[in-house]
């Protein structure tokens, strides 16, 4: 079985450099939980800090909690300039912060990997009286050629079809979770990527093959190939689907 807190160690600079940030937009969604530029953050599996980045830009207070040293260390190199940035070397079952101290959790792609019933003990020791749990993630379509046969080259992968992905949130989990005045909010999203930018993405992710393997090797001729054949101006797009979910717990 894999470490939930190494697959992405030896992928951090891809990560970092390839993976899509969060839209500022989210922040609208929160302004009815009694968000404001004083609400206190807790970015729990915060990565290389994309989503951090959007509460440290509104002013925010960011406690970013993250286990991977790798992942954790790339965002302390990006976001040292805000002052209201704070690195956390904890996990979504035992973040080691103060209870009863965070007005917002908030959870990215990271969410898939906790411990729930565990993560969610200790959101709700963290989290002030009422506090809110945000739950945002992307979720990549199958809506055109070009990403009907990205998905072919996955499904060809094992290691892809062991992940975790959005599938093991269908049995109600996310209803089980909130309070009955949680909010679901999906939006489209079109990225248009390079070759580069491709392969870098493809190369993120928790079950890409090892670089010079036979398998990486065989992956990137099959991108290189699907890449030239749907590209337009060297880029192809994209689409994907964001899920939001925003609730007290």
């Amino acid at each position: 079985m894999r470490d939930p807190i190494k697959n992405f160690s030896d992928k951090a600079e891809n990560y970092d450099k390839y993976r899509m940030g969060y839209s500022k937009d989210i922040l609208d969604y929160l302004a009815e939980y009694n968000f404001n530029n004083d609400s206190i953050i807790a970015d729990i599996g915060s990565g290389t800090g994309k989503l951090s980045k959007i509460f440290l830009d509104n002013g925010n207070i960011v406690y970013a909690v993250e286990p991977d040293d790798n992942m954790r260390n790339m965002a302390d190199l990006s976001l040292k300039v805000f002052e209201n940035f704070v690195s956390i070397n904890g996990s979504a079952e035992n973040t080691t912060l103060q209870s009863g101290t965070i007005d917002f959790v908030a959870v990215g792609q990271a969410f898939h990997w906790f411990d729930v019933p565990k993560a969610l003990d200790e959101f709700k020791r963290i989290l002030k009286k009422d506090a809110v749990l945000v739950l945002i993630w992307y979720n990549r379509k199958t809506d055109t050629p070009f990403l009907r046969e990205y998905d072919r080259i996955l499904q060809n992968n094992p290691a892809y079809k062991g992940s975790i992905h959005k599938d093991k949130f269908s049995d109600g989990t996310i209803e089980k979770i909130y309070s009955k005045d949680y909010k679901k909010i999906v939006f489209d999203k079109k990225h248009e990527l390079t070759f580069a930018e491709l392969m870098g993405g493809f190369l993120s992710s928790s079950y890409s093959p090892k670089e010079g393997s036979d398998l990486y090797n065989e992956s990137y001729k099959l991108l290189e190939k699907i890449f030239n054949e749907h590209k337009t101006k060297d880029k192809v797009i994209f689409n994907y689907e964001t899920e939001m979910y925003i609730g007290r717990l």
